[in-house]
């Protein structure tokens, strides 16, 4: 198919694809060493340069950039068909998630959402905040006045333990400094490997590929163990693993411990690490915009008790706390670019003043979350924080995907309202209890952009109790 080929009807005004822009880089490599060096600022510096999209090339591989939000739908929603997951995804964090929602594809996909479904409808994930407001205010209150920590780490822990008792009810407080190595151990060799000049699939045994085998095994010694125990003795305990060993097909098919595992690693980390990289970038924000820290603690103050921990139906009335969270996600969304591949030739629809673009099959494809959710045109002042963007009705009024933490589509993550409840009880849990400042001499904090975009060298602060 030849670009004079490619056309596509607006109105009676027939408008040709172009092919995308390409942007040139250093001979052989391409832009393979500044993504390397840093993947998010060669996002932002692409998004403001190629404001649709851009060509790139990363050593052997094209990927092609997409920095529009109407780009981007026609992506993840209305042409979605014509793409499947990243090779990233597909073949480099199989090992790790098997066939979990993340990776799995097509009609398998369709399937285990279905069957995972029921685990996180509303009145399931209401049932879960007593647990997770219990869990935050017993570690808020084990904080003392002047003590100093990573935030970034004790939000890890925090989440750890919380998905271990939501997802399966069971205390993995005592795993978490493994589960922690464990998973950044796999993500840094996946990004090793895919900035590499050559990736090498995991099944080859590199030194770099048995690294993330042991680590992956660690994982699977306590999701296995997890799962042998509920076997033994099966009954809804009210958490996610209950819901996926009885869940049933229309056929009367159940899942496999395999698939269990898959679909449980999955949970099991998305779960935690992506809540965690949220929570630690809202209070790195709150602490350097002290203004916006004194609303949310007046919001905060109206409920005084804070021996009690706050309640699934607290949270409607402490809209400025969710609103700080999902603008520290617009800022630092922990899931920072969507991967995808072509599966045929197509022609994407939004590009500025209608421009079209000619996607060939093949294509490796990154929407580019953070730059996108930097954009002037849909957040003016995009680098300032401010949560009143997402107070009453202002998120609706954007255009389709600005705005994508959970990504979009049919594809959207399935534990979007899970984490979203979450992130905003553990917040307002802390508000409400101990202001956090930043340890004196801390800069401004790089980003760690792994498979999620973590705080790089954690978050320093020094507690102080509110009165």
């Amino acid at each position: 198919m030849t670009m004079s080929d490619v056309r596509s009807t607006e109105g009676t005004r027939s408008v040709e694809a172009e092919p995308p822009p390409r942007i040139r880089g250093t001979p052989l490599l391409g832009h393979l060493l500044a993504f390397r060096s840093d993947r998010a600022a060669v996002q932002l510096r692409t998004a403001r340069s190629h404001p649709d999209v851009a060509m790139m090339r990363m050593g052997v591989f094209d990927i092609m950039l997409v920095s529009s939000p109407h780009l981007a739908h026609d992506i993840l929603q209305t042409q979605d068909d014509a793409f499947s997951k990243s090779l990233g995804l597909s073949l480099f964090l199989r090992p790790l998630l098997g066939d979990g929602l993340l990776t799995s594809e097509r009609e398998f996909h369709a399937r285990q959402r279905r069957l995972i479904a029921p685990a996180f409808t509303l009145k399931r994930i209401a049932a879960y905040a007593d647990t997770m407001a219990g869990r935050a205010s017993r570690a808020v209150a084990s904080w003392r006045e002047g003590e100093t920590f990573d935030a970034a780490e004790v939000m890890m822990r925090l989440t750890l333990e919380i998905v271990g008792k939501t997802l399966f009810d069971a205390e993995v407080g005592s795993d978490a400094e493994a589960v922690g190595d464990a998973v950044t151990k796999v993500m840094s060799n996946m990004i090793a490997s895919l900035s590499s000049i050559l990736p090498i699939p995991p099944a080859v045994p590199t030194r770099r590929n048995l690294e993330s085998r042991r680590a992956t095994g660690q994982l699977d010694a306590i999701i296995y163990r997890l799962i042998a125990e509920r076997r033994k003795a099966p009954a809804d305990r009210g958490d996610v693993l209950s819901m996926l060993l009885a869940a049933q097909d229309e056929d009367g098919t159940v899942m496999t411990d395999k698939q269990i595992r898959d679909e449980s690693m999955t949970l099991f980390l998305a779960g935690h690490e992506t809540t965690a990289n949220a929570l630690a970038w809202a209070l790195y924000l709150l602490a350097r915009n002290p203004d916006v820290r004194a609303r949310a603690e007046e919001e905060a103050a109206a409920f005084p008790d804070r021996d009690a921990p706050l309640r699934f139906e607290d949270l409607k009335q402490m809209p400025f706390t969710l609103a700080v969270l999902k603008e520290a996600m617009r800022l630092y969304p922990p899931a920072f670019v969507i991967g995808r591949r072509s599966l045929r030739d197509v022609v994407l629809a939004g590009g500025a003043g209608g421009r079209r673009f000619h996607v060939k099959k093949h294509t490796n494809v990154l929407v580019n979350v953070l730059g996108i959710h930097r954009r002037a045109d849909a957040f003016p002042d995009p680098e300032r924080f401010d949560p009143t963007r997402f107070l009453g009705d202002r998120e609706k009024e954007l255009p389709r995907c600005a705005y994508v933490p959970f990504g979009a589509g049919s594809r959207v993550c399935i534990g979007n309202h899970f984490a979203l409840m979450e992130g905003h009880l553990l917040l307002a849990t802390i508000v409400r209890s101990a202001r956090l400042d930043l340890v004196a001499g801390t800069r401004d904090i790089p980003t760690e952009p792994l498979v999620t975009l973590r705080p790089r060298g954690g978050v320093p602060v020094r507690v102080s109790r509110r009165p």
